[in-house]
This record gives structure tokens, C-alpha cells and sequence, in this order.
């Protein structure tokens, strides 16, 4: 096996580096949704943000929870569901109103990367 092959199945192997990974694709996800529904689609910014909130929050969900953390038993998601619900509403109304405030001082396209900053300081845990 070569070098790239063995540093390529040594990433793929850390959880961290698949957190990230998930993380930065939701993110590019995410972004991409705010701008086509806010900035083409011309939906209110609180609107697209909660629905963009969403869509990412399903893949981002779906990919940590089989992939990342490899918790696919019943078992794990009825011990995680109250704790993970409360983070969910959590974030979901801290990037409703984040992001139209911070729009208020910069572009949405910039206040939404910055939401997702503040939250990802919490989110791991």
C-alpha cells in the first residue's frame, strides 16, 4: 500500500477527522441552500435560515450518528434523544435569530459561517 493510501485510511480511521469532514460538508450544504433560498428564491432571511437550519441538521444528524460516532443501535439513540433534542431546539432558534442579527452589521452570507462557528464550540460536546 502506498503512502497516500495508508495516511488516507489513517484519517478516514479517527473520529475527529470524520467530525470534521461532516461538519464542512454540512456546512458547504447549508450555506449553499441559505443563499439559493434567501438570495435567489428571495425567501424572508429568518425563513430560509430555519429551513436551511434543518436540512443541514438532518444530514449532519444522519451522517455523525452511523458514520462518525458509529452509534447505530436503538439502544444509543433512545439514551441520546433528550439531551440531542435539546440541543437541536437550542441551535435551531440560536440560528434564527443569530443570523438576521448578525446580518443587521454584515451579509447574511458572512453571519450564517459565523452562527456556525459559535455553535461548533459547543456542538462536539
Amino acid at each position: 500500500m502506498n503512502d497516500a493510501k495508508k495516511l488516507a485510511l489513517y484519517l478516514y480511521n479517527h473520529r475527529v477527522v470524520r467530525y470534521l469532514f461532516v461538519g464542512g460538508s454540512s456546512f458547504v450544504l447549508s450555506e449553499t441552500i441559505l443563499i439559493v433560498l434567501h438570495g435567489l428564491v428571495k425567501l424572508r432571511l429568518p425563513v430560509a435560515t430555519v429551513i436551511t437550519y434543518l436540512f443541514a441538521f438532518v444530514y449532519n444528524f444522519c451522517l455523525n450518528r452511523w458514520w462518525t460516532f458509529e452509534a447505530g443501535d436503538k439502544d444509543s439513540l433512545k439514551r441520546h434523544i433528550v439531551p440531542y433534542t435539546g440541543l437541536f431546539i437550542f441551535n435551531l432558534l440560536f440560528t434564527a435569530v443569530g443570523v438576521p442579527f448578525f446580518s443587521r452589521f454584515m451579509s447574511y452570507i458572512r453571519a450564517y459561517p459565523l452562527v456556525v462557528i459559535i455553535q461548533t464550540s459547543w456542538n462536539y460536546y
